[in-house]
């Protein structure tokens, strides 16, 4: 079981889930029976676990390196963005369910913390990664922290294709009206 405290093993699994969950956004783009096929919810939601919340929660308490900041200044720091986290995805998942990309069609939310930011769960995720990363002074986990929340992106651009089939010309003025994916802006 050494293999769980090694920080490659973590960034592997991430990799390749993400990899994955790529690739099945892409295809799903392509063809509609990729579409009609629904994964179960069960294996969805293990999978979504283990690709995008084990690593950035796991990865800190991984063999490594860690940053030189003062204990005081990691745990101040590390929690008061772990709380930014849990409040914007408590907003974020009150306002469209648990795990709305199991969700069927719905009406598009265009308010309250999606009236700042298109994406605030995924925000929230990067949120995660950093002040976990930064609580626990690991710098794998920090150094992780960046592509694994610009990663999303990617994952965006497939989902906003989706919204914009989904919800047409009400998207289109949405994205115009918050301009903003996954970092708000300060003005």
């Amino acid at each position: 079981m050494k293999f769980l405290v090694n920080p490659f093993f973590w960034i592997g699994i991430y990799l390749i889930g993400y990899i994955i969950t790529i690739v099945v956004l892409k295809l799903r783009g392509v063809s509609t029976k990729v579409e009609n096929k629904r994964i179960p919810k069960f294996i969805s939601r293990i999978f979504i676990l283990l690709t995008f919340v084990a690593p950035p929660v796991v990865l800190p308490f991984t063999k490594g390196p860690k940053l030189a900041i003062p204990t005081s200044v990691a745990l101040t720091v590390g929690t008061i963005i772990l709380g930014i986290n849990f409040i914007i995805k408590i907003l974020a998942q009150r306002q469209i369910g648990a795990i709305p990309a199991l969700k069927k069609k719905s009406k598009l939310v265009t308010t309250g913390i999606y009236g700042i930011v298109r994406h605030p769960l995924y925000m929230s995720n990067g949120l995660l990664a950093v002040g976990m990363a930064i609580l626990f002074k690991s710098l794998y986990a920090i150094l992780f922290s960046i592509p694994y929340t610009l990663l999303y992106l990617l994952i965006i651009h497939f989902e906003e294709k989706d919204l914009l089939k989904k919800y047409g010309e009400e998207y289109k003025e949405y994205k115009k009206r918050v301009p903003c994916k996954i970092i708000p802006r300060i003005i």
